[in-house]
């Protein structure tokens, strides 16, 4: 058998590590362009054999020159795949999208940063379409969220606003239905903070609830808490909660406290004339109040009983979308809405400013 050529096994590695189906290697054009490399390899590299000088300079530096370009070619290769596999801490992986998922209640989801939600019956959320993104797509009903702590934001998006959570736990109840008595149709989202607090915004403004505050946000309209509503008298504030509060007891006691007793014993006992500011029905209903209570009645204590006998409250979840006063600053008329169950209410009660203070004069 023959001697092998001392650079033949080289050029064939060469020819294999750098052959492409559309051009041939060029191994002079490689010296050409790597002058460093072939300088810094040919000045350090010593034979190991002695030959005549001219023809050991040669043999040596054609041989050490493809071996540099033979060490070149890996490292590109190796810097090639790691450039795939790999990014720099400050240019984090493309975040692609994942696949969408919706749930329906009840039933408690959880998410891969360890945050959950709890949806109840008819309620439903959608998952979001980006890996990495925190948070999720409110569809419809009630839904008790806790956030994970996390460095990236966490945020409920719905077609009343989104929600930010910047602490952990809060509710989320969303309404897109028809009222029972009024056939109105009633969307709104209502945000409780149970744990931290949240960020509710929309294009008409931007609110921060704390911990045990609540908003409602109507359709097209700015979120809305009447407890935070400076333009209103304080004294109204604390007469409209004290409504919520009785009618979600379902307490006929706490809720006819609010009425001006008084003026309506009065007026069962035509003692006094029919004012639309002081008793919210119409003429008419006056007359019929009168008919009824007023041979029945001897004190206003006893009318108190007989009223606080008449509160038809289902109790469940009571929402004050707005309240509307007058030029004058006495006469104020909110729209409710009750939900209790499958079943849900539109009212407009009201209030006025006589007898030195605020009462309520329809429900």
């Amino acid at each position: 058998m023959g001697r092998v050529n001392d650079d033949q096994w080289l050029d064939e590695a060469l020819n294999g590590a750098i052959h492409s189906d559309d051009t041939r290697p060029d191994f002079q054009q490689w010296i050409a362009d790597h002058p460093e490399a072939v300088e810094m390899l040919t000045s350090r590299t010593q034979p190991t054999r002695q030959r005549p000088l001219g023809i050991r300079r040669i043999t040596m530096n054609a041989t050490f020159v493809k071996i540099a370009a033979a060490a070149v070619i890996a490292v590109a290769a190796i810097v090639g795949i790691a450039k795939l596999t790999h990014n720099p801490a400050d240019n984090p992986p493309t975040v692609g999208p994942v696949a969408q998922e919706t749930i329906t209640g009840p039933t408690t989801h959880t998410f891969a940063d360890g945050s959950s939600v709890k949806l109840a019956e008819g309620a439903g959320i959608r998952t979001l379409a980006t890996a990495g993104k925190r948070g999720f797509e409110h569809l419809a009903g009630q839904i008790e969220v806790t956030v994970a702590k996390g460095k990236s934001e966490f945020i409920v998006t719905t077609p009343y606003g989104d929600v930010k959570a910047l602490g952990t736990q809060f509710t989320m109840n969303m309404m897109d239905e028809v009222a029972a008595n009024t056939k109105e149709r009633v969307q709104l989202l209502a945000v409780r903070v149970t744990e931290g607090s949240v960020e509710v915004r929309n294009a008409q403004g931007t609110t921060t609830l704390m911990e045990n505050q609540d908003i409602v946000v109507a359709a097209n309209a700015a979120p809305y808490d009447f407890n935070e509503d400076e333009s209103l008298p304080k004294e109204l504030r604390a007469r409209i909660q004290s409504m919520i509060d009785a009618l979600k007891a379902k307490d006929g006691a706490a809720w006819v406290a609010n009425y001006n007793l008084a003026y309506l014993y009065k007026l069962a006992k035509g003692q006094v004339q029919y004012d639309p500011q002081r008793f919210g029905g119409t003429a008419e209903d006056a007359r019929n109040f009168q008919k009824g209570l007023g041979d029945k009645v001897s004190s206003p204590e006893d009318l108190a009983k007989m009223v606080a006998s008449s509160l038809n409250s289902q109790g469940g979840d009571i929402y004050i979308t707005s309240i509307t006063m007058n030029r004058a600053g006495d006469h104020a008329t909110a729209r409710c809405v009750s939900k209790n169950g499958s079943r849900t209410v539109v009212t407009t009660p009201q209030w006025h400013n006589f007898d030195g203070g605020w009462w309520q004069i329809d429900d």
